[in-house]
């Protein structure tokens, strides 16, 4: 983003330092003046200015740092006003909402991630389980053993929601697959040998549920691409 001709006030009376205004690429060559040798007097000659590549070089990175100020003033409650001085709402509000998104990206991989641990975890482990041990699919871990939870809309929308973070470079074919690997009756038969008496049948419930919602989302992903 550019921060061109902008700076901010803080939202209150405060000795927190303004963000600088973006430096402007030199229009003419820079001269200063020799006086240092005798006479010379005011003989001016010229310094030697960078070549394109080092100034275009130099201009981004003081940019970047006029917008890192710009969106840490934001963050902490300032407001951006532009060079008469006058309120930017409509900049403000793009960073308070680019802000929000990226609180919200960092949430959903955070999640998956979490998940992604804990079954790594409880695979290695040979301790008891119980049903509530069982990292499941879903946005908000099942309380108790109702199996009912495990809907085809809830754990698209777990398995899904990381997907759409701007830096993300998995595939729903690719998660789905890992997913159902992850979830196959034979392959989690070493878990559910490790499951309590009294949470047995709904821990294999559960895992018949998961499964058979992500078999319906490999031939829904499988019927989507042969009909594009």
């Amino acid at each position: 983003m550019s921060a061109k001709g902008y700076f901010a006030f803080p939202p209150s009376s405060t000795s927190r330092p303004h963000p600088a205004f973006i430096p402007q690429p030199p229009t003419t060559r820079e001269k200063f003046v020799d006086n240092g040798a005798p006479g010379k007097g005011d003989e001016t000659r010229s310094e030697e200015p960078p070549n394109d590549e080092e100034r275009i070089n130099r201009l981004h990175k003081e940019r970047a740092l006029i917008e890192m100020s710009e969106i840490e003033w934001v963050r902490g409650g300032g407001v951006l006003r532009d060079a008469q001085g006058r309120r930017d709402k409509a900049r403000t509000e793009r960073i308070r909402a680019e802000l929000k998104l990226q609180e919200e990206e960092k949430a959903k991989l955070g999640r998956w991630k979490e998940y992604d641990e804990l079954w790594k975890a409880l695979v290695a482990s040979d301790e008891a389980l119980s049903f509530t041990d069982i990292p499941w699919p879903l946005l908000t871990a099942p309380s108790s053993k109702d199996t009912d939870v495990f809907t085809l809309p809830a754990i698209s929308e777990f398995l899904f929601e990381s997907l759409s973070v701007r830096t993300n470079t998995i595939t729903k074919k690719s998660r789905i697959r890992s997913s159902i690997l992850r979830w196959h009756p034979d392959k989690s038969s070493l878990v559910v040998s490790r499951v309590v008496a009294e949470d047995l049948d709904a821990v294999r419930e559960g895992i018949h549920a998961v499964f058979h919602c992500l078999k319906r989302l490999q031939d829904d992903e499988r019927d989507n691409i042969h009909t594009v």
